[in-house]
């Protein structure tokens, strides 16, 4: 049985991670659509709609006991720093806060 509950926990780490990375990585198009005034209703709504998938995610998590939503916890948390250095490396030094990037 140990295999199971590491191929499990391996698993909500993973899911975790994708949902961390997505929810990170579709911050960037949310402030672009904020910084657009004719769009800042869409991203109003993206914001609901990120923090209630992620939200949803670690309900299920939860419903599958205390070891799963940790592991899909430390999934999200891990996965942030990551995507943030991914995304750091792909803008370059020189864009400067106010701004917009290269990542239209």
């Amino acid at each position: 049985m140990p295999e199971k509950e590491i191929f499990t926990s391996l698993g909500w780490l993973l899911v975790g991670l994708l949902a961390g990375s997505v929810h990170v990585a579709a911050l960037w198009v949310n402030v672009q659509f904020l910084m657009t005034p004719s769009r800042r209703p869409v991203a109003i709504a993206m914001l609901l709609g990120r923090f209630l998938l992620l939200g949803g995610l670690l309900y299920l998590a939860a419903r599958s006991g205390t070891a799963a939503f940790l592991w899909a916890t430390c999934g999200v948390l891990v996965a942030r720093p990551l995507v943030l250095r991914i995304m750091k490396a792909r803008i370059g030094p020189g864009v400067r806060i106010g701004e917009e990037g290269p990542l239209r």
